[in-house]
């Protein structure tokens, strides 16, 4: 210490006062030295000045030392002390101890001499002691500093044993995924997030474990693709790095995940590389439709006029209606085309949803009734009115459940649901309990022309597609082999599409 040590006595006993004295200056001249002789003073002198050290008498004229110490400590005075017994009691010393005293020493010439020493020990004591208190805090608030990051951060943050039980959930987890931290630790996090597709699950864990691999070698794996199952059953895509977790000695412990919610993103992807797809295929569905229509129009007429002929033989009769029944349906592709090609017009007007779901279900009555189809309308509260060209929505919707009563050739139920999204705006769930859709199938079919009907042009989702974009919809599908698809679309908010 650079500076003088300054040291508090309280001390009742001259004698023993000159023997500290002598023995503080044969050592050194660091120190400061200010005298009282009752607990009074000692305070006083305790809150005007500052003092490195107090010597404690155990017995001062105004009352006991002890009494004394844990007035001035309940004061926030307390410095620290060096208590003096008469004759090294050891019930008192235990008690000053209990009281926070550093040292104690008794009333002898042999603890005056070692006083410098016993001084010393209780300076670099303190010292470290604050610093430790420093370190405790600093390391407290770092700690906590770096949980509540881990914690209120948006990605979902896990950590898992080397068994795969869940040992850490935050906040960002509990949003994504849907469960409470109660639901989550000690569970297996294959058992709670795997696909409900069983052999898409198995996948997805196998792959997983291949990475698991790489991590208990102490690799950092980042931004791997991981499908995951949500508490309510959607799938969800993330993106996730997965990193060793270690213990002191370096050895792993367990396996950090960091996993962001990518599916929006990837859904955007997607969007996005079909709408180029197309676009391209609109230009050139447009030139092949236009180049057809005029041949086929001369086509047409020409076997009308046949077929006004007189006398013609009931063969050639019958190849000529035929050949108009090909016509027609090759002129009704033509139109499709055209209309993927070059959509009309939009007209928007604020319209009721509710009122365009009706409209669009009683159209298709008779074909519900015919294939033994039961129809539920699932109304939303509180919608508000959607800008919209009705007849274009109708359109999709006509077709949407067309595409459903076509999978139900056993019967099922056909749900129509309206409801108010999360973000705001309007949605429209069209869900049916048929044979549901290939997963290899899924991404294909708003392609044009895609279809695995014998009958139809697979141009009614790509269609269905364009026009929804044109009102700044989206549309969502999933579907599970062998219990039905749903469709859901999303219009925006009035002013955000």
């Amino acid at each position: 210490m650079d500076r003088k040590i300054r040291i508090l006595v309280a001390e009742n006993d001259s004698a023993f006062v000159r023997m500290l004295d002598e023995s503080l200056a044969e050592s050194s001249s660091l120190y400061a030295i200010e005298r009282v002789s009752s607990g009074e003073k000692c305070l006083q002198m305790l809150r005007k000045k500052k003092f490195d050290i107090l010597l404690l008498d155990h017995a001062l004229p105004d009352g006991p030392g002890l009494d004394w110490l844990r007035r001035f400590n309940a004061l926030g005075v307390g410095i620290p002390t060096i208590f003096v017994t008469a004759k090294g009691d050891p019930r008192q010393a235990m008690e000053a101890m209990k009281e926070g005293i550093f040292d104690y020493i008794n009333r002898s010439a042999e603890c005056a001499k070692a006083f410098p020493f016993v001084v010393h020990r209780a300076v670099e004591g303190h010292s470290l002691m604050l610093e430790k208190v420093r370190l405790q805090k600093e390391l407290i608030e770092a700690k906590n500093f770096l949980e509540s990051v881990a914690e209120k951060a948006g990605d979902a943050i896990s950590v898992v044993d080397l068994e795969g039980r869940i040992i850490y959930w935050n906040e960002g987890a509990e949003r994504i995924y849907g469960y409470g931290k109660e639901e989550a630790v000690g569970k297996k996090l294959s058992d709670l997030l795997s696909p409900e597709d069983e052999k898409a699950g198995t996948e997805e864990e196998k792959a997983v474990s291949g990475l698991m691999v790489r991590v208990r070698k102490g690799e950092v794996v980042p931004n791997v693709e991981v499908k995951r199952r949500a508490k309510d059953g959607r799938e969800i895509i993330t993106s996730m790095t997965i990193a060793p977790l270690k213990d002191a000695e370096g050895k792993i412990i367990g396996v950090s995940r960091i996993c962001r919610d990518i599916t929006n993103l990837k859904k955007a992807e997607e969007r996005l590389i079909l709408a180029e797809r197309l676009s391209c295929l609109g230009e050139l569905t447009a030139g092949v439709a236009h180049e057809l229509r005029n041949p086929l129009a001369g086509i047409k007429i020409n076997t009308q006029i046949l077929s006004r002929k007189k006398d013609l033989p009931e063969t050639e009769k019958r190849l000529l209606d035929s050949t108009q029944e090909g016509i027609e349906k090759i002129q009704k592709i033509v139109e499709d085309m055209l209309h993927f090609a070059k959509p009309k017009v939009s007209h928007f007007k604020q319209e009721d949803i509710h009122e365009c779901v009706e409209k669009s279900l009683s159209i298709l009555l008779a074909k519900l009734k015919k294939g033994n189809i039961s129809s539920v309308f699932e109304r939303g509260k509180g919608l508000p009115p959607v800008r919209i060209d009705l007849h274009q929505i109708q359109q999709v919707l006509v077709n949407l459940m067309l595409n459903a009563i076509q999978a139900m050739e056993k019967g099922g139920t056909l749900t129509l649901r309206t409801f108010v999204p999360n973000g705001g705006g309007v949605g429209v769930e069209v869900r049916d309990t048929g044979v549901g859709i290939p997963q290899p199938h899924l991404k294909k079919i708003f392609d044009p022309f895609f279809t695995t009907k014998s009958e139809g042009t697979g141009l009614g989702l790509s269609i269905s597609l364009k026009i929804l974009e044109t009102h700044g919809a989206t549309i969502d599908v999933s579907s599970e082999e062998g219990k039905g698809s749903s469709f859901t679309i999303l219009f925006p908010v009035e002013g955000k599409s």
